[in-house]
């Protein structure tokens, strides 16, 4: 559900204002709105509607949203109930899990089931599973969800990925014992990464229910290729129902991420052979593009002057992360800006439109690697002590030649232009003498890809540490 950013505007009270708000206000209903709590917005925003457009926006927003919530609650409490009643057909419609569909009877079924439960009391996960198979559908035992709950939870316990696969369904729905989503997700995940097929289907279901539209598409992709045309057409047809229902969720942000990436901890369901990389260092992507952040600046703002109404995903190749030591003089030290490395960074340098920006990064590894478009500019900075000349001891400015660093370029395909001089930048006024952050700004004018190195000067002391970026250019898709 799309946020009104509009909206943030009218919740910047004074505090006097803020505190005489009461709950039924406009400011709380807009609030509720972009905290997703929709009914809540409706029930409030019902009463400005007539006199606040905005109110009468969410007013419509809000109840096709909950219309839609109810519709599929509805669905589920309705399969549910009549799984209660006895028709364990619901079973297939809620969820794709295994079923028993054998006879066990006589002396022989009698005998049987003692041996599993015998062996499932023990603990062996397999014997687990095909009794919890028996309580389920009432074969040899009498029928009991709660019973048959318990041995699938003694299997997902030994590793079977199919009980998991049951176990996360039950715990979803409430079926033998209460409901507890968390469980529900981190069981079906579990299965999934053991490549249950079923899994795939009901955690992308799951996904596709928690507006997670990124793992939908993964999950439901992945279960498509599980259940081919050529197999089980009814399931083929269910997941591709998934499939497409997860498709139409998708931003341009997040078909531009999917032919790029696959999150890191589901690397395993990829196409070995589709080319996308799965980095361990590249965070989950956000629910949209990173447009600005405290040390990646907009250089223009040409989309609020409406010149343009479309900007694309830059989502650059992967350029690494680098190698080597952290700078141990940096510990405890606040930087000026994050390192290429950091999470926060990585996030904004893959996640963000193809617009030029001014960023700023302080190096802190030795090796380093900086995805940038035609149009940027990059700030690099380093930690330096700094060193007494006699021109600065007789009163003259600190430059960079009182630094330990003297700076290098390979740059065949002319990416970078330096843009002004070097800047220092104090840590303290009571250090201002004795080290500084050095800064040095370039210009991206060509695709291709540069390597910048801070390394020591001639007359600096020793164990300078040494500092490598790889800058990695491209060009983005113009905006429209």
């Amino acid at each position: 559900m799309k946020r009104l950013a509009f909206f943030l505007s009218l919740l910047s009270l004074s505090p006097a204002a803020a505190q005489t708000v009461d709950r039924d206000s406009f400011e709380v209903g807009v609030a509720a709105y972009n905290a997703g709590n929709c009914r809540e917005a409706l029930r409030i925003m019902k009463k400005y509607e007539k006199t606040q457009p905005s109110a009468a926006y969410v007013v419509r927003v809000c109840t096709l949203t909950t219309a839609l919530e109810t519709q599929k609650e509805s669905s589920y409490e309705k399969n549910l109930n009549e799984l209660a009643k006895g028709d364990l057909s619901q079973l297939d419609k809620i969820a794709m899990i295994d079923r028993f569909t054998g006879e066990i009877g006589g002396l022989s079924g009698a005998m049987r089931v003692s041996a599993l439960k015998s062996r499932a009391d023990g603990g062996d996960p397999a014997a687990a599973f095909q009794l919890a198979l028996l309580y389920q559908e009432g074969r040899g035992v009498p029928q009991s969800f709660p019973a048959a709950a318990k041995y699938f939870q003694t299997a997902a316990d030994g590793g079977n990925a199919a009980a998991m696969n049951a176990l996360g369904v039950y715990r979803r729905f409430g079926i033998g014992g209460g409901k507890d989503e968390k469980q529900a997700r981190e069981l079906l995940e579990n299965a999934v990464l053991k490549n249950n097929a079923f899994a795939l289907y009901n955690a992308g279901r799951l996904y596709i229910d928690a507006k997670e539209p990124l793992r939908a598409a993964i999950v439901t992709e992945a279960g498509l290729k599980r259940f081919p045309q050529t197999g089980d057409k009814k399931r083929h047809a269910r997941m591709n129902a998934l499939v497409r229902q997860a498709k139409k969720m998708q931003t341009p942000f997040l078909r531009a991420y999917l032919e790029k990436y696959r999150p890191y901890a589901l690397r395993s369901l990829s196409d070995g052979g589709s080319g996308v990389a799965a980095p361990a260092e590249l965070p989950f992507p956000p629910e949209k593009m990173i447009e600005e952040t405290s040390f990646m600046k907009f250089i223009r703002k040409d989309a609020f002057d409406n010149r343009y109404k479309v900007f694309f995903p830059l989502m650059p190749d992967w350029a690494g992360v680098g190698g080597g030591r952290d700078n141990p003089v940096l510990t405890g030290k606040k930087t000026p800006s994050p390192a290429p490395q950091d999470p926060d960074a990585l996030s904004a340098l893959y996640f963000r439109p193809a617009d030029p920006r001014h960023i700023s990064l302080t190096l802190r590894r030795e090796n380093s690697a900086v995805p940038v478009m035609v149009g940027d500019t990059l700030t690099l900075t380093v930690y330096t002590p700094l060193h007494e000349t006699a021109s600065t001891r007789k009163g003259g400015h600190m430059y960079v030649k009182n630094t330990d660093y003297a700076l290098t370029f390979t740059d065949p395909s002319g990416v970078l232009s330096a843009n002004g001089d070097y800047v220092l930048t104090p840590l303290s006024p009571e250090t201002e003498r004795t080290e500084s952050w050095l800064s040095r700004r370039f210009s991206i004018v060509k695709e291709g890809v540069a390597t910048v190195r801070f390394s020591a000067r001639k007359d600096a002391g020793e164990n300078v540490f040494p500092y490598t970026v790889k800058i990695v250019a491209v060009k983005g898709k113009p905006p429209k």
